[in-house]
């Protein structure tokens, strides 16, 4: 029996490449750990590498971003006619199974631990079902990642999830889209994780990287009583961490000195904007743009640096706050974004269905799937043509992301973290800004329909014997379009499901979702 998990991706910047930062997905080490130990188990981050084309499995979990779905179908194709049989997961899943349905052998909709362990008996029972609805969240189905499936291949293997979900509501977010809910599970489960974490690990990676430890939650801070009780529990352990976390959290300087005990030395942050107009189009009200570089300086003292990135809105931002961006960077401190970004309505989310419900065409005409990415204009600018505000985006990116803030940043980080003592922050500060290279491909439109496919859009090696007909080619390989002609959205994405409720309880419309098959 060989089982393979993967998480396909497309390159957003169009260059085919795979990314090798430290926030890769965490989904295959979480499925493998819900699987027996004696069985053969694969896991591929498409992120880090290319898949095992040469591989034969019997069963495939694969799942993927929305932008990412192209990849994911043909993937599926892929090794089903090599005999796989193939489950598809993630919010796309959740939210659109009727338009994944024919393209996989099954869809799961929700989470990962309520489903795989019965997938799994199924299939060898020859039963599989089109359809699985896991139950709510069970802090005691999470069971110990098998950490050692990607060694080598992470720069922190000893990644998970500690909380579930964030309470906010931003409009743009794709859990806002799925459902918002926050979960938590007991301090020492998280403890045994660890532990259990480093003894899978000893003699698969050097000693010091079994001593770092991502937590890839969403928000860690999504209930800060709950944030407490962990950092008293990972405080004796003397590992060194980084999460994602909100704005409100670390804008609490008590909360800060806690972070800091504990181990914290990074943290993932939203600004998304420093325009006050934007975060409250996009419902951030957890967010102040006032309060930023306070927030930011008493992060950088306590030892704890802080990656950010930031967004571009078609609707709110004009021309005198783009061109403008570089000095609000260096005055609030940040001097860097993680990223920049255009805010994209994903599929699914309140900010897509706002769009898609206004009377006068919202979007670009003939927009794929691949382009709501954050890296291509898809939506109407309301603030000027979308040919200049494209040309601002780019001039944005030649502007801010500059050897002179380059500089600015580490100068005002490093000497001052490394004075206090605070190594690992101040060199990983240097590690990203020395070597990260932010070079656009040279042929990019960044506009909707007409930006520079991808690589990955035809690198499966399919060929014309695993196509039935000229039909099953076109679906299987052509990209999926979200908007007409006239920038309408195609009647297949208006009805997404939401599949969670108050406190993380399951739909009505998600749970009918298996007598609808």
């Amino acid at each position: 029996m060989r089982v393979g998990i993967i998480f396909a991706f497309i390159d957003f910047h169009r260059k085919g490449r795979k990314y090798h930062g430290a926030l890769q997905p965490l989904i295959g080490p979480l499925i493998a750990g819900l699987l027996p130990r004696d069985i053969e188990i694969e896991v591929i981050n498409d992120t880090w590498e290319e898949p095992p084309w040469e591989r034969d499995f019997d069963l495939l979990f694969i799942t993927g971003m929305h932008s990412d779905f192209d990849r994911a179908r043909q993937i599926s194709h892929y090794w089903r006619r090599r005999g796989a049989r193939t489950v598809f997961g993630g919010i796309m899943a959740s939210t659109y199974t009727s338009l994944c349905l024919p393209f996989f052998d099954s869809v799961v909709v929700g989470d990962a631990e309520g489903s795989v362990q019965q997938i799994y008996r199924d299939f060898c029972a020859g039963e599989l079902k089109p359809v699985y609805v896991s139950g709510p969240y069970d802090p005691a189905e999470v069971p110990v990642p098998r950490f050692d499936l990607l060694a080598g291949k992470q720069l922190i293997p000893l990644s998970f999830e500690v909380t579930r979900g964030c309470p906010f509501t931003c409009e743009f977010c794709a859990l806002t889209g799925i459902g918002t809910r926050h979960h938590t599970r007991p301090p020492e489960t998280v403890v045994r994780d660890i532990r259990e974490g480093q003894r899978m690990l000893k003699g698969l990676v050097p000693w010091y990287q079994r001593q770092v430890v991502g937590f890839l939650d969403n928000n860690i801070g999504g209930n800060p009583a709950y944030l407490r009780q962990l950092c008293d529990v990972l405080e004796p352990l003397g590992i060194k961490w980084g999460s994602g976390i909100t704005f409100n959290v670390v804008a609490e300087l008590d909360m800060v000195k806690r972070l800091s005990r504990a181990g914290c030395r990074a943290l993932f942050m939203g600004l998304e904007s420093l325009n006050p107009a934007t975060l409250d189009d996009m419902h951030k009200h957890q967010n102040s743009v006032d309060k930023t570089k306070t927030v930011l300086e008493q992060c950088r003292k306590h030892g704890i640096l802080i990656e950010s990135p930031l967004m571009l809105s078609p609707v709110t931002d004009d021309l005198d706050y783009i061109h403008k961006l570089p000095e609000l960077l260096r005055e609030c401190g940040l001097h860097l974004p993680t990223f920049l970004c255009i805010e994209s309505p994903i599929p699914g989310t309140p900010h897509f269905h706002r769009l898609a419900s206004q009377d006068e065409a919202a979007f670009l005409p003939d927009a794929y799937l691949r382009d709501f990415n954050g890296y291509t204009l898809v939506t109407r600018p309301k603030r000027m043509t979308a040919e200049t505000f494209v040309e601002a985006y780019k001039w944005a990116l030649e502007n801010v992301f500059t050897g002179r803030a380059k500089l600015g940043r580490l100068a005002q980080n490093v000497p001052g973290m490394l004075a206090r003592g605070w190594l690992i922050p101040a060199v990983a500060d240097l590690r990203d800004h020395i070597t990260d290279k932010h070079q656009p491909h040279p042929g990019r439109t960044y506009m909707a329909a007409t930006d520079t496919p991808p690589p990955e859009a035809t690198n499966v090696p399919l060929a014309d014997e695993d196509f039935d007909s000229q039909e099953q080619r076109r679906a299987v390989m052509e990209p999926w379009r979200v908007t007409d002609e006239r920038g309408r959205v195609l009647p297949m994405w208006t009805k997404s499901v939401k599949v969670f409720e108050a406190k993380g309880r399951v739909s009505s419309s998600a749970r009918g979702l298996t007598a609808a098959v």
